[in-house]
């Protein structure tokens, strides 16, 4: 009896394989057909990807490439970003673009050290960081987390307009590995690197026949024509920072050049709508003074005094109002009215800080003499006056204006001035923007809004050396407001 269960259990032990034995050749003759049926080669890429393999991406082995390293906060980003577009059109090279850096500036620093430095600019493996709930300590790998983010630059401008005319290619990350996984080249044999032992290393003619002097911060010339020569796939620059450090001075390098300054202006949706509001408020676009004060931080907080007499000098020019006699600054003494100054020494707080005993020289006495604050109604009412009723955007990166006794003499003598303080209102929505990281926007969001709005007044005076100033005077308020008058400045109907 034993021998024979023994029998039974042997037979359907083989009876079972020999079942799954056919079944596995039937599915296997299905599966070929179907292949053959379909398409053999996403089978191809399916079994790869179950194996771990990821296929390369296709590129083009005599495409060529410019590549360069950014540095520095906004505009001195956007700079660079304009030279590169130069560049590469000179050397019919597909330019590679890096995001923009939002966030505590990168300095600039030799090659090697300042692209250290960016690669080590990463958020891999920190996804986790912008899922910790809020009012949680972050883990000490995710402290910086929300201290910076990045963005593509067609965030900001039409990049698809510039595409049609020069050919890039985004890139999220630094690294030479990058480059042979994406592009296909071999970083020991494929990659030029032009070192820039200065921050002004060089300066670079399109022209080989200029005549230009080199600008006396750079310390030698490149010629396109030496760029050409390098036969690398990969032409690796370090800085091409700085207004005027790629020329543009053959007629058709110029064309150009205009093209990208009028394309590169600022276009994102919540900028526009933001900024659109506000110029309503101000009388339309047009119709207001627009000026740029930067007096809080760097090179910018000895010459405020002098920049924002100037600015002064030239409102007055424009309105024909006369300055107030005898008219010197009075520090309020009132707690609420304290006054901000970004430097650390007061003694730069201007001339008339201290109290004197003549009533001659005493001042003004601000409610006999100086002229009260309207608001946008009332300004908006009396704006075909002029004269001292001018209405005048500041925008600033100085903290609480109309506090500040830099700015006292300004709004003594205009009723009319507002800054963006004054529109909270209208900033609500960009305040709530945040990027796909989770990092909010609005701290590198608010300033371009005040550049905007202060480059669609009809005059624009900004800051000497101020890149941000030199951006609105030379891009944004002609593509703004230049249509809107004539060559004699008289408004076209």
């Amino acid at each position: 009896m034993l021998m024979q269960t023994k029998r039974l259990i042997l037979s359907f032990i083989l009876l079972s394989n020999l079942i799954l034995i056919l079944f596995y050749h039937y599915a296997s003759s299905l599966s070929s057909r179907h292949i053959d049926d379909h398409d053999e080669a996403a089978y191809d890429s399916i079994t790869q990807r179950a194996k771990g393999i990821v296929p390369r991406p296709s590129f083009d082995p005599s495409e060529r490439y410019l590549a360069y390293l950014p540095h520095s906060g906004f505009h001195n980003q956007r700079i660079t970003l304009e030279n590169a577009l130069l560049l590469a059109k000179y050397l019919n090279r597909t330019l590679l673009v890096p995001p923009v850096f939002l966030g505590p500036a990168t300095e600039w620093r030799l090659f090697d050290i300042l692209h250290r430095r960016i690669l080590l600019q990463t958020k891999r493996g920190l996804d986790h960081c912008g899922k910790v709930p809020k009012g949680d300590p972050l883990p000490a790998e995710c402290l910086n987390y929300y201290s910076w983010t990045t963005v593509e630059w067609d965030f900001f401008y039409d990049m698809e307009k510039i595409a049609k005319e020069q050919p890039f290619k985004y890139r999220k990350d630094h690294s030479f590995a990058w480059m042979e996984t994406h592009l296909g080249v071999d970083r020991t044999k494929d990659i030029y690197k032009i070192n820039d032992g200065a921050h002004y290393d060089y300066q670079i003619y399109d022209d080989p026949n200029s005549v230009t002097p080199l600008s006396k911060r750079y310390l030698r010339r490149l010629n396109v024509q030496e760029l050409e020569a390098i036969p690398q796939r990969v032409l690796h620059m370090g800085s091409l920072f700085a207004t005027g450090r790629v020329l543009a001075e053959l007629p058709e390098s110029k064309i150009y050049q205009q093209f990208l300054r009028r394309t590169m202006i600022l276009s994102t949706p919540i900028l526009q709508k933001t900024s659109n509001a506000i110029v309503g408020k101000l009388g339309g676009l047009g119709n207001f003074v627009g000026l740029h004060l930067r007096v809080g931080d760097g090179m910018f907080v000895e010459p405020a005094p002098e920049n924002i007499e100037n600015m002064f000098q030239s409102l007055v020019n424009i309105t024909g109002i006369k300055p107030i006699p005898n008219y010197k600054i009075v520090p309020s003494s009132s707690p609420t009215e304290s006054i901000d100054i970004d430097s650390e020494d007061e003694a730069d707080a201007g001339p008339g800080s201290e109290e004197s005993e003549d009533p001659e020289e005493e001042g003004v006495d601000p409610e006999e003499e100086t002229s009260p604050r309207l608001d946008f109604d009332q300004c908006r009412a009396r704006k075909d006056i002029g004269g001292k009723f001018t209405i005048i955007y500041i925008a600033t990166d100085g903290v609480y204006p109309r506090r500040n006794i830099l700015f006292r003499k300004l709004f003594d003598h205009f009723p009319c001035i507002f800054t963006l303080d004054d529109f909270s209102e209208h900033l609500v929505e960009l305040k709530q923007m945040k990027n796909t990281d989770g990092v909010g926007l609005a701290k590198d969001l608010i300033p371009m809004v005040d550049a905007v709005v202060s480059a669609k007044g009809r005059y624009f005076m900004g800051t000497p050396k101020s890149t941000f100033s030199t951006y609105v005077q030379k891009q944004l308020h002609p593509a703004f407001v230049d249509s809107l008058f004539d060559a004699e400045g008289k408004p076209l109907v």
